[in-house]
Order: structure tokens, then C-alpha cells, then sequence
């Protein structure tokens, strides 16, 4: 799924399509989908799109971050 979300998102300059896709990963998806996307990734997440596995990388990134004391 997150390949056809990039490819909805691919006429975008590359940093806007990984930020849009992150964005809507972020807001769309339910909590059980975003572990089985962790899970995914954890194990290759082979079949990933380039600017797929960008944006599933930004998206892990930013969820991963200790908010600031």
C-alpha cells in the first residue's frame, strides 16, 4: 500500500512526496497498521518503492525521537 500512496505522491519534487507520504502515514493509517509497517521494515521491507522506503524512513525517524525535555 505505501507504494501506491508514492506513486499518488511522485509528481511532487522528491522532498514534498516524502514529506506528504510520512504525512500521510502519519494521519491515516491506525496504530496496528503502522506496526505491521515497523515489523515490515524491521525485516527488509523488500518491494518498496525508492521514495517508498525514503518515506518509511523519514516516518521512523520522526516517531523514534524523544520529544524535547
Amino acid at each position: 500500500m505505501i507504494n501506491q500512496i508514492a506513486a499518488n505522491e511522485a509528481h511532487h519534487p522528491r522532498d514534498r512526496a516524502v514529506s506528504e507520504i510520512a504525512a500521510h502515514l502519519r494521519a491515516c493509517w491506525a496504530p496496528a497498521m503502522r506496526a505491521d509497517r515497523s515489523a515490515y521494515l524491521r525485516a527488509g521491507g523488500p518491494g518498496r518503492t525508492p521514495l517508498a522506503a525514503e518515506a518509511a524512513a523519514e516516518l521512523a525517524a520522526t516517531t523514534t525521537r524523544s520529544p524535547p525535555a
